[in-house]
């Protein structure tokens, strides 16, 4: 394995396990044996580092979360999960969401593209939902507030996961916010919608 790739791997582990607002270059650098000239040959800042493991999550959300050709409530509930387990892997980055939109210039400037795309994938999820009978009609306010709300749970489900289920484990937490985005949805759910959402969470 290349020297960049596991000091990515190795500062994606510390991170997740302290913090990234607590864990420096010299403390990685340290910790893998190298000299703090080593990691920055790759990463001339931490701020860097984060958004190199930054991008790695985008890149990896990219192959879960997407337009779905024929979306039901199961596949779309299906979606989520897959992305819910990729921002699990990276939750150090989830964790310190604020602090980084508001500290690292690189994460921020990104972040404005990636959001605006990530809303309109779930748009077009719901209007697809509406078109093959698993949602009502839903409004342009309906559709604006069920996506902010799941872009919401989306976005900040780890940080709240630390605060109210932090004993519990990984897959019953994720279940546990899968279920509220489904609850989200419940009412502008059809009876087909309904069903495909008991399917789900009862396998």
């Amino acid at each position: 394995m290349k020297t960049k790739e596991k000091i990515k791997i190795r500062a994606l582990e510390l991170f997740n396990e302290n913090g990234i607002e607590y864990v420096g270059v010299r403390e990685l650098a340290a910790d893998m044996g190298m000299r703090v000239s080593n990691v920055t040959y790759y990463f001339p800042t931490k701020d860097h580092l984060v958004n190199e493991l930054s991008k790695d999550l985008r890149d990896l959300n990219s192959n879960t979360f997407f337009e779905l050709p024929n979306p039901t409530l199961y596949s779309f509930l299906e979606m989520l999960k897959a992305t819910f387990y990729n921002q699990l892997k990276y939750r150090c980055l989830g964790l310190s969401f604020v602090h980084l939109i508001t500290q690292n210039p690189m994460v921020a400037e990104r972040y404005k593209s990636t959001a605006k795309k990530r809303f309109s994938t779930i748009e077009l999820n719901l209007k697809n939902l509406s078109k093959n009978g698993h949602l009502n009609n839903l409004s342009d306010e309906d559709m604006l507030m069920l996506g902010s709300h799941i872009g919401i749970i989306s976005r900040f489900w780890i940080s709240e996961c630390v605060i109210s289920f932090k004993e519990t484990t990984a897959p019953k937490q994720i279940q546990h916010y899968l279920r509220l985005v489904a609850h989200t949805l419940q009412p502008y759910s059809t009876v087909k919608g309904k069903a495909a959402v008991r399917d789900f969470f009862e396998e």
